[in-house]
């Protein structure tokens, strides 16, 4: 790699447990960036969240070498956990706490710890602080490009001893999983279990605490990028999940065995700990023992790992039929499956590699892969290959607009000849891994055949990220254009045109024109999954605008 080496964080923001990482060799595994003393190697900082009454503007999720958990114990109405399951609220009431906390200062305030413990690390080894991350996304994320821009902009608000955090890229989780694995299979791991074949193509399951993902990534020849061929997600499907079940399977036997109902929150969170402690136990024991005090009476009740099985299983079948789902997207595009990878800290209940196993009939060997670290180990290794000592161009700056007031004109279009590839500061090529695209990309075009008018797509799935699409080239009569961008909903499958109804609108963009003009068109999908459109006049006068342009003024 060209230029000083400048080094990247490697970060896991969990619903359950955060993990950060840096790799300073590529010929050797990232190191962890946990102060020993701590004790959350291997582990992670949990990312449970207090937040302060009464105006809530200070929120702890690790301090003074102790986890928000353990310092707010006899304070659990304050707590909010599996953050990232939350977004969609936007904001999140909490008793004693006056005003609704938006859920992406919560976000903030996990990756802050975070950083904080890994800086408190890298002065521990001598290392120079790091201010530069990657980050990691849940599957199902990947299609919500306003949700990444927000996550991404409160990581980039948050100042570590008074320097700003710069995101350099971002990545599907199940992704980050297989960077690790695979690097580690072909390279670390001793001579005789190592991947020999040219060719190696593994199927991602990560259940981690607050969602369950999946993806399928090949490895090639030496020097060539990793191929990440597809990805998807429950996002409603986690560890949390499974301890929810459990949670009230104790709550009904403690109320037939002993009349006990917990009272408070208190009193329900002694019980919430007792069913994790119950699930982990559970993964190395038949039976379980589970028990709270009620006034001066012990109350001790067992769960069996049989009885565990049968409350959770639609949960287990929920994962298993998206992995049939893309076992058989993979194998209609001629994709052949070598192995499947388990990884995240759920993925270590038994029932998980039982159920995986009599899924795909022994056809693939099953393997459980550094449940904790994996996804930190992988963004750190896909940090490293970005590259940076070359400054990007900068756009031209856009003039301010009013996005609210005009339509779109029916213009006549044409193709220009293929356009070479963008490289922008959020969309150049990683030399780790190589991202293709599962959905089509396209433009609102009017249509004779339809009022509504229609999406014409411009670039297919399949395609690798950053591709840029031919130009579009049209006159207007307007001094003002809107530029439509629509993804197909149905992935894997190459479209020329969609209707409305058949499309995610992802960005609406307007542009001042002049009218009369001839303009060219081109969208670009970015490897951070964004998009950025280009307006080029005649003249050669060009403005580029991104999601993260556009988005940051809406989140």
């Amino acid at each position: 790699m060209n230029g000083e080496k400048k080094y990247v964080l490697g970060c896991d923001i969990g619903n359950g447990y955060g993990y950060v990482s840096l790799l300073m060799n590529e010929d050797e595994d990232p190191i962890s960036l946990f102060p020993h003393k701590y004790g959350l190697d291997g582990i992670g900082m949990p990312t449970a969240a207090y937040v302060a009454p009464p105006e809530g503007k200070e929120i702890i999720v690790f301090k003074d070498g102790k986890t928000a958990e353990a310092i707010y114990k006899s304070n659990p109405a304050q707590m909010v956990r599996a953050i990232k399951t939350r977004f969609k609220e936007n904001t999140i009431k909490i008793p004693n706490v006056e005003q609704p906390v938006e859920t992406g200062e919560i976000y903030s305030a996990i990756t802050r710890d975070l950083i904080y413990l890994a800086e408190e690390q890298l002065k521990n080894k001598n290392i120079k602080p790091v201010y530069d991350v990657v980050f990691t996304f849940p599957a199902a994320f990947a299609d919500n490009v306003a949700l990444l821009e927000m996550m991404q902009k409160n990581i980039e608000k948050i100042k570590i001893n008074g320097n700003k955090i710069n995101v350099l890229g971002r990545l599907p989780e199940p992704a980050a999983v297989a960077i690790d694995y695979l690097h580690y299979m072909q390279h670390v791991a001793p001579k005789e279990i190592r991947i020999t074949e040219k060719k190696f193509t593994v199927l991602v399951y990560d259940l981690g605490h607050g969602t369950f993902d999946t993806a399928v990534v090949t490895a090639q020849d030496e020097g060539t990028p990793y191929v990440l061929h597809s990805k998807a997600g429950l996002p409603e499907i986690g560890g949390k999940n499974f301890d929810e079940v459990l949670y009230q399977e104790l709550i009904n036997v403690l109320e037939e065995q002993y009349g006990y109902s917990p009272k408070n929150e208190r009193q329900r969170e002694i019980v919430r700990e007792e069913a994790v402690k119950v699930k982990i136990g559970l993964s190395t024991n038949e039976t379980v023992s589970a028990s709270v005090i009620n006034e001066d009476e012990y109350c001790e009740v067992e769960i069996t790992k049989e009885r565990f099985e049968e409350l959770t299983e639609h949960l287990l079948i929920q994962t298993l039929e998206l992995v049939q789902s893309v076992l058989d997207e993979s194998s209609s595009a001629g994709i052949k499956i070598d192995a499947i990878v388990l990884s995240g800290g759920a993925s270590q209940m038994p029932m998980v590699l039982n159920g995986l196993k009599e899924l795909v009939e022994d056809e693939y060997p099953v393997a459980l892969y550094r449940p904790s670290e994996a996804v930190s180990f992988g963004a750190a290794r896909f940090a490293y290959g970005i590259p940076r000592s070359v400054p990007a161009p900068r756009p031209l700056p856009a003039p301010k607009l009013d996005p609210g007031s005009s339509k779109v004109n029916k213009a006549r279009t044409t193709k220009a000849p293929d356009e070479k590839k963008v490289s922008t500061e959020s969309g150049k090529t990683n030399q780790i891994m190589e991202q293709l695209t599962d959905c089509c990309y396209g433009l609102w075009m009017p249509s004779e055949d339809n009022l509504e008018g229609e999406v014409e797509f411009m670039i297919q799935s399949g395609s690798p990220r950053p591709t840029t699409s031919n130009r579009v080239e049209f006159f207007t009569a307007s001094p003002r254009v809107v530029v439509k961008v629509y993804r197909s909903k149905e992935k894997n499958r190459n479209l020329k045109s969609a209707t409305i109804g058949e499309c995610d609108s992802i960005l609406w963009v307007p542009f001042d024109v002049i009218p009369g003009k001839k303009y060219g068109l081109s969208i670009t999908v970015l490897e951070n999954y964004g998009i950025e459109v280009e307006l080029r006049a005649e003249t050669g006068e060009t403005v580029r605008k991104t999601t993260s342009d556009f988005l940051s003024k809406i989140i």
